[in-house]
């Protein structure tokens, strides 16, 4: 690492933070917490953390910042605060963010010291994860083996949270969208009429969509070789339909992922998570024991075994992420009527 990259990346953070907190103008704010996430990506890269900064590529320089696009589009792009309490709201606001920072200081006290080599992450932990991960598991990137295999139940839980939100989106929406109960016949069809029409940017997105696509197909099948996996491909999948819906029409979008068939792909997605690790529980090993799958998997290890679960894991992930953000992206544009978009 050179340091002086390192102090110009940590110096254009902290000045998108503080932007973010200046600018009264949301649609900018949003344009600013794009670039924190994109100078983030840059400096979990520096840091040799690819996986992460893979992810902080897709989710927060990529999906959210239109997320939040979208949300300004259906709202307004100057908050309008009543003069009356202002000061009040300002300084309890402050208040609360002191006390959290002198709670949050206090607990570092019982944090090891700064790379202190005789740390229990130092001695023991993190030295059974690299050693481990290919006698265990025959899987190159010790990113993919931890989160998928020796922490799959949490990695499961993120994918039931990423669920509970698009639900959450869904029941909010709508209601304040006032959408007639039917959940496919409400659907406006017909040919596309509204859109950004511009013939160029139309033809660009058709034509680099496919590859878009494939690319996210390669992230989650090579995952577990390379960095990626299910959540990166899942939004980089979610995104090309976005950027279609964008290029050309929300109708086009929901013409072929309606509301029913994102919470379908969603479920069957968190089914799959689940489902093999209930198949570990039925062959008689613990929940999410891949190993125990060699049983049934011809021409396998308990070692190869693991490495082929976490493929389908990694599916039932990529699966769920994109169906999710297809639907918040659908709903937060349209204000939960599905009629127009960006």
């Amino acid at each position: 690492m050179i340091w002086q990259i390192d102090l110009l990346i940590l110096t254009l953070i902290v000045i998108c933070g503080f932007c973010t907190i200046v600018v009264k103008d949301l649609l900018g704010a949003a344009v600013i917490f794009g670039a924190y996430s994109f100078l983030m990506c840059l400096l979990w890269t520096e840091m040799g953390a690819v996986d992460v900064a893979f992810t902080e590529a897709s989710v927060g320089a990529g999906v959210s910042t239109v997320l939040f696009f979208a949300a300004v589009h259906r709202t307004t792009r100057h908050v309008k605060m009543k003069p009356s309490g202002r000061l009040m709201g300002k300084t309890i606001g402050l208040a609360a963010a002191g006390l959290m920072g002198c709670v949050l200081l206090y607990a570092t006290t019982d944090f090891p010291s700064w790379a202190d080599p005789n740390s229990p992450a130092s001695t023991h932990v993190s030295p059974r994860y690299i050693t481990g991960t290919i006698p265990d598991t025959s899987v190159p990137n010790m990113v993919t083996s931890v989160l998928a295999d020796y922490r799959g139940f949490d990695t499961m839980f993120e994918t039931a949270v990423i669920l509970t939100a698009g639900l959450a989106v869904l029941i909010i929406l709508g209601q304040t969208g006032n959408r007639s109960p039917l959940p496919i016949s409400r659907l406006p069809q017909g040919p596309i009429t509204q859109g950004y029409d511009d013939t160029i940017i139309r033809f660009i997105t058709r034509i680099m969509t496919p590859f878009l696509q494939l690319f996210a197909l390669y992230v989650i099948a090579h995952g577990h070789h390379s960095p990626g996996g299910g959540f990166q491909g899942g939004v980089i999948l979610g995104a090309t339909f976005i950027l279609m819906s964008i290029s050309y029409d929300l109708r086009m979008v929901t013409n072929r992922f309606n509301e029913r068939t994102n919470l379908l792909l969603a479920n069957t997605g968190l089914l799959i998570y689940s489902g093999i690790g209930a198949l570990c529980l039925i062959l008689g090993a613990n929940f999410l024991d891949y190993s125990a799958l060699a049983k049934i998997l011809p021409g396998t290890t308990t070692i190869t075994a693991r490495s082929e679960a976490m493929l389908g894991v990694e599916i039932g992930v990529a699966l769920a992420v994109m169906a999710i953000v297809i639907l918040i992206y659908n709903n937060l544009v349209s204000n939960g009527t599905y009629e127009n978009g960006l």
